[in-house]
């Protein structure tokens, strides 16, 4: 790694947004695919004018979650194919900003992936694979991949990024937290074997883990840590950087959770290196959120709610790691 100027030691600053944007599908059957709702003759009834409000809700939080210009590097889930992506990047408000992205190609029978968005700019990408999660025989229903990305950043810094959906809880919490389990092991293997490696990796772990920090599967699975403000981590620490964040990024039954996560090599909190890990929020504007007329107090303006088309924007709100170098 090279010595980066004290001069210029958190003077800049890399924003990376992840962002579930529930179930950004084009509107084209695809015959390998359970997709069928998503189609204009399907039960959503998902015309392209629909599809493209989505296109365009999508970029309105993008760029408003960072008042400077817009993020850096930007983790999706839900997202179904290269043509969505492309329609995203290229064919939207987004096009001037130039991003570039990666994404998976999952077994998911649904036909949701991953992606990384990034501005060359700002990263400089190196390589990415994407890591399959076995399920059997716990389950015989394939899972998204989990997208692995490593790049350089602009003082030069190599760094790995996670983007994560791990299976639901569709069907009982406990049930279906041995899968989740298996796709914290996957996460933890990749991540042991850049520790081997490397001495002071710098790792940024995100996406819907689908449980909270205290979860077994983020806080045993994967092997994350609290993060002890005040008190340096070990290098090889996997650190949660969701503990007492306060206002959650997805709302069941008037409470609010914290599902979107970002986890981070105790490396990047150390500050002994040109890039550090500064801080984390969830980004929420009013216009993201409704009134929740059932519970009480507000929740986030979903594009659908239950089958009823509401035009909005996503059932999570996106969550924001500023790296300072």
């Amino acid at each position: 790694m090279l010595l980066c100027s004290l001069a210029l030691q958190g003077q800049n600053r890399i924003t990376v947004m992840f962002y579930n944007t529930e179930n950004l599908f084009d509107t084209v059957d695809d015959p390998d695919k359970d997709d069928d709702e998503y189609t204009p003759s399907g039960s959503r009834r998902w015309t392209r004018n629909r599809y493209w409000t989505k296109i365009g809700n999508l970029c309105k939080v993008i760029v408003a979650a960072d008042e400077d210009t817009a993020p850096d590097i930007i983790g999706l889930c839900e997202v179904e194919n290269d043509s969505v992506m492309t329609d995203l990047t290229k064919r939207s408000p987004l096009r001037h900003l130039e991003y570039r992205y990666v994404m998976t190609e999952s077994a998911d029978t649904r036909g949701i992936d991953v992606a990384l968005l990034y501005r060359r700019s700002s990263f400089g990408l190196i390589g990415h694979e994407s890591l399959r999660i076995d399920l059997t025989p716990l389950s015989f229903r394939p899972t998204r991949d989990i997208l692995h990305v490593t790049g350089r950043l602009p003082d030069n810094d190599t760094v790995d990024f996670y983007v994560c959906h791990w299976p639901s809880r569709s069907g009982g919490v406990e049930e279906t937290e041995p899968l989740r389990m298996r796709a914290a092991q996957v996460v933890r293997k990749s991540v042991d074997s850049i520790l081997s490696v490397r001495r002071k990796p710098y790792i940024v772990i995100m996406g819907d883990l689908n449980g909270g920090p205290e979860s077994p599967s983020v806080r045993e699975g994967l092997g994350s840590v609290h993060r002890s403000r005040g008190h340096e981590s070990a290098d090889g620490d996997l650190v949660t950087m969701m503990d007492g964040i306060g206002q959650g990024s997805y709302r069941y039954e008037g409470e609010w959770d914290t599902y979107d996560h970002f986890v981070v090599s105790g490396s990047l909190l150390n500050g002994l290196g040109c890039t550090s890990a500064a801080d984390v929020k969830v980004f929420l504007a009013d216009f993201m959120l409704q009134d929740d007329e059932k519970y009480g107090g507000r929740k986030p303006f979903r594009s659908y709610n239950g089958y009823r088309y509401q035009e909005g924007y996503s059932d999570h709100l996106p969550v924001l790691l500023f790296l300072e170098y």
